[in-house]
């Protein structure tokens, strides 16, 4: 009975998924962070807080998620450092750009710490899609993933396409064209890197005609690494639990 009981609990705790809180870091520059620490720090169960200064001079452990927002200067060597240690450890990083001709120079600094992290992915100075459009799976711009579960409609206004993606680097979203790539991911390690273009996505997260707010959302709390299927671990914790009774009678 004891070990039925140890292998109940530990398939219980196989299917106990994202239960905890989430925590959000901000940290940027040439954005309102106020707009991205607000937005999370108002999540039930969540909560944010936009660090200042250099980023090796603050404490990102148990942190989930670290937004980089357009960097106005380079990543320092300690400040990529500490951005790989916390990707070491399963941390997250969404990196935010804007489209190349409003911030050529933030994108390049992000695309150098792309390339130092070992995200197989990079931001290409141009723009895409002026003006606001909403990408909808109906129209096969929102790829299925996990990461997009839930999100049919993502409102956004011109982003910078996303190339050279290789690797187990993924695309979430596309352009209308079908082609370029607006939103994608790459496990690095146990972490994972998120790289988005468009700052706009923002001004209307909460919406009622959009569901930017689910993707923001998911990129805390989604799964991002592979899994066994929730119904793949029942069965397994139901097999384990059938040893254990056939070892009781054998024994008996």
């Amino acid at each position: 009975m004891k070990f039925f009981k140890e292998l109940s609990l530990a398939a219980l705790i196989l299917l106990s998924t994202n239960a905890s809180a989430g925590v959000v870091n901000v940290w940027g520059e040439r954005f309102n962070l106020n707009v991205i620490n607000n937005f999370y720090d108002g999540l039930a169960g969540h909560s944010s807080s936009i660090i200042t200064g250099s980023l090796d001079s603050n404490d990102l452990s148990g942190v989930d998620l670290l937004w980089a927002v357009q960097p106005s200067n380079g990543y320092t060597a300690t400040e990529l450092t500490t951005m790989s240690t916390y990707l070491s450890n399963g941390g997250r990083i969404a990196f935010m750009g804007e489209h190349g001709s409003y911030a050529p120079n933030e994108n390049n600094r992000i695309n150098a710490a792309l390339s130092f992290l070992g995200a197989e992915m990079e931001i290409m100075n141009s723009t895409e899609d002026g003006g606001w459009h909403m990408a909808t799976k109906g129209n096969g711009q929102i790829l299925d993933h996990s990461l997009t579960a839930g999100v049919d409609s993502y409102e956004y206004a011109a982003y910078a396409p996303l190339v050279d993606l290789s690797g187990d680097a993924e695309a979430l979203m596309l352009g209308t064209n079908l082609s370029s790539v607006m939103m994608a991911f790459d496990n690095v390690g146990e972490g994972s890197v998120f790289l988005i273009t468009d700052q706009n996505v923002w001004d209307r997260v909460g919406n009622s005609n959009n569901d930017n707010a689910r993707m923001f959302e998911n990129l805390l709390t989604a799964e991002t690494h592979d899994v066994p299927e929730p119904t793949s671990l029942a069965l397994l914790g139901l097999g384990l639990a059938g040893f254990g009774f056939a070892k009781k009678r054998k024994t008996a």
